[in-house]
């Protein structure tokens, strides 16, 4: 190997010194004799690599821990939660993301909070109880921090994006390991692994982006199911109480009403994956099959490569997969992603429906409410395009109303218990084909409804009707004080 100093001035570095940071850099994945015979300098001008010692030591380090990753997966999965945890405080800006929203940091619920969201609770339940046919969960409704939702729901975030990961991995190694495989051993010195190198890549930027996303969703979630999926533990209703205040101090909305409202949808949620326990599953499964088979674009990766600045590691970072790795979907994945699309509007419609018949004529606001809820759900934060775009989580605004028109149709032609009936196995829920055919239901019967034939009269002084409900439910007494 030539010993001809790098260009620089007084920082100048041998190739010597250079290749030294390049096995410090990259360990077991550069063997012996890799590095031989290959002009260094060049490579490294070329690559427009920083010439001062100092600044290439500091990008070498953090190539590092870029390219190596932890070897636990697909997923860099220390990486990713440390971003998700800095994201969930507002302490990560994203180059070229809008700054975080909501209140700074991440304050733990005070008393006062916690004390007004469990009794918000308690009067959703009394209200969800008549108009259900399933049981409404009696867990206390838990009061979260941003950093308490993300570690609550990281065990189901892991089990939702790795398989999607594993198979645009391995996409990845294939399809790298077919291309140099042309090129004959001949031509990788010392038998170094540019498919294994490119997972590892590969493993780091989804390790980005996954963590970004999902500390940003910790400072934009209400609660557990906002995306029409069990991210939280079974049975366990639970609101962030920091973004509950947001959302209701962004948008000027009536605070006890906001809280029951709340809490209504996620009990609704709660009761629902509880009763149809295949539901989840089946959510999950959904997901796994629009991963398989999925196919890397090796043109389009060779282009991003070439754009790709090594002397610059925190672009680098920056970097989304798909900015480098983009896939193909096959028929097969269209139809699983069709179906998660159908099955996730189908929840999310039913939560609306039962939310606003057990809540209407009693709460303050309810339309109000329920449009500041489709229009975070039309416009969907860069958090939930990702999931969008990689995992195939999307709640479609049209596919959410034609799944509202289908469940009052079968309310008002089978009742409650019909309603809940077409829960009870996946073959009794409607395609996207019969969604999309569903006319506007007529307004239920009474009798079908079960509800009552005269309309509720929402109460002059919510605040006081709502303090009295409290205290007789706490009490165990009517309004007139006898016992019951």
């Amino acid at each position: 190997m030539s010993q001809n100093p790098m260009p620089g001035g007084s920082g100048d570095m041998d190739e010597e010194a250079l290749k030294r940071l390049l096995k410090e850099t990259f360990g077991d994945a550069l063997p012996e004799g890799a590095l031989d015979g290959l002009d260094l300098g060049a490579i490294a001008a070329q690559a427009n690599l920083p010439q001062d010692p100092a600044q290439l030591r500091a990008a070498a380090a953090q190539m590092q821990q870029m390219f190596m990753g932890s070897g636990e997966g697909p997923v860099n999965w220390t990486m990713a939660e440390d971003l998700a945890r800095r994201a969930a405080v507002g302490a990560l800006q994203v180059p070229g993301a809008p700054a975080p929203s909501g209140s700074p940091g991440d304050p733990d619920p005070t008393p006062a909070q916690v004390q007004e969201l469990r009794e918000a609770a308690q009067v959703a339940r009394l209200w969800l109880d008549p108009v259900l046919a399933i049981d409404v969960p009696a867990a206390e409704l838990a009061a979260f921090s941003r950093g308490t939702w993300l570690h609550r729901t990281l065990p189901r975030w892991r089990s939702l994006v790795e398989p999607v990961a594993a198979y645009m991995a391995g996409a990845i190694g294939e399809a790298i390991a077919a291309q140099t495989a042309q090129l004959g051993e001949a031509e990788l010195p010392g038998g170094a692994d540019p498919a294994g190198m490119m997972e590892r890549i590969g493993g780091t930027l989804f390790a980005v982006q996954y963590g970004q996303a999902i500390g940003t969703l910790a400072r934009e979630a209400m609660g557990t199911t906002d995306l029409s999926l069990p991210l939280g533990r079974d049975g366990e209703p639970a609101l962030v109480a920091a973004n509950v205040a947001d959302l209701v101090g962004e948008n000027s909305l009536d605070a006890p009403a906001a809280r029951i409202f709340l809490a209504a949808r996620e009990i609704a949620h709660t009761a629902l994956f509880a009763a149809a326990p295949w539901l989840g599953r089946a959510l999950f499964s959904a997901i796994d099959d629009y991963a398989r088979g999925i196919t890397l674009d090796l043109d389009a990766l060779d282009e991003a490569v070439r754009e790709l600045d090594l002397s610059d590691p925190e672009s680098l970072q920056s970097r989304r997969p798909e900015d480098l790795f983009v896939f193909t979907r096959r028929a097969a994945q269209e139809r699983a992603l069709e179906e998660l699309a159908t099955t996730l509007a189908l929840v999310e419609a039913w939560v609306d429906h039962v939310t606003s018949r057990a809540l209407e004529g009693k709460l303050p606001q309810l339309d109000a409410l329920r449009e500041v809820l489709r229009r975070r759900r039309a416009s969907g934060s860069p958090a939930e395009q990702m999931l969008a775009s990689t995992v195939g989580i999307e709640l479609r605004p049209r596919r959410v109303r034609e799944a509202l028109s289908w469940w009052e149709s079968v309310l008002a032609t089978e009742g409650i218990e019909g309603r809940e009936a077409k829960w009870a196995h996946p073959d009794l829920l409607p395609g996207s084909e019969v969604l999309s055919g569903t006319p506007q239901a007529p307004r239920p019967t009474p009798e079908a409804a079960g509800e009552d034939a005269e309309a509720v009269e929402l109460p002059a002084d919510f605040d006081a009707e709502l303090e009295k409900l409290l205290r007789e439910e706490e009490g165990g007494t009517d309004a007139s004080g006898d016992g019951r």
